[in-house]
């Protein structure tokens, strides 16, 4: 079980450098391929009323995605120059986020990153549509600190369908960390059963080689996602692994409030799946 290509979105310019890193990182781990898409969505907005200024509105977009694109992949070139595994580049005329999607049929791991600042969905892929898209494993890089590493690895732990998700498609950097620690955070009344339940996802995973350690934690008031993020500074871990819980809005999905506390403001790696 391994991961053996890797998508990642690249802009033009430095935005999209640590995020390619990661994917270079992860590609160099896994001896895997790794796609770059270079995507822009175009959308003129016609308000106007003259059909001469709309018209140059829409010239001055497309010129703008004839050249960002190809300064995307120049950039994106110079980061994987030398690389051993297969490289490859695509392209896509629509959002960043729906091409990911549509690319995700090659890959079996994205790699992505909260937008810049100002960067609005046609530039920049939104993590939570993302992941919520695209039914494959997605580790988002955070915004600053040090490289991917992925030798210490925390798993927040609930017995749901998302978890077990996530578990899955975590496997392959599970199954190569140094220390897999599987947390469970519960009310106090639930520590003991948690500890049996814990116990039985450890054998689960010790059976495909991780090294693994269980830790109940009770609840806080501070939230789980805080839980969780002092749990990995604790045990030195650079990444976080968490099923993407979402509830049902009207004609929408949406993420619930733990999992876009972690997509906001983690300062670790995180995979996620949904």
């Amino acid at each position: 079980m391994s991961y053996k290509t890797i998508l990642v979105h690249a802009e033009p310019g430095h935005t999209a450098d640590r995020r390619v890193a990661t994917a270079i990182a992860l590609a160099n781990t896994f001896d895997a391929a790794l796609i770059g898409l270079g995507a822009e969505a175009f959308e003129p907005v016609y308000a106007s009323g003259y059909a001469i200024a709309d018209g140059a509105v829409y010239e001055a977009i497309r010129d703008r995605i004839d050249k960002d694109v190809p300064a995307a992949e120049q950039q994106f070139r110079s980061l994987t120059c030398g690389m051993k595994q297969p490289v490859f580049w695509v392209t896509g005329v629509q959002d960043p986020c729906s091409e990911l999607v549509i690319h995700a049929r090659a890959a079996d791991l994205i790699v992505a990153s909260r937008p810049a600042a100002g960067e609005g969905h046609a530039f920049a892929a939104a993590c939570a549509d993302l992941v919520m898209r695209a039914g494959l494993p997605v580790l988002i890089t955070p915004d600053a600190g040090q490289s991917f590493e992925g030798h210490r690895v925390v798993v927040g732990w609930k017995n749901t369908r998302e978890a077990r998700v996530a578990l899955t498609g975590a496997m392959p950097l599970l199954m190569g960390a140094d220390e897999v620690v599987l947390i469970a955070i519960t009310s106090e009344a639930e520590v003991d059963a948690q500890h049996a339940e814990l116990d039985q996802v450890a054998q689960r995973l010790t059976r495909h080689g991780a090294r693994v350690k269980c830790e109940v934690i009770a609840k806080a008031r501070a939230g789980t996602a805080e839980d969780l993020e002092r749990a990995a500074d604790r045990h030195g871990a650079d990444t976080i692994v968490i099923g993407a819980y979402a509830h049902s809005r009207v004609r929408e999905w949406a993420l619930g409030g733990m999992t876009e506390d972690f997509i906001a403001s983690s300062s670790k790696y995180i995979l996620m799946c949904h």
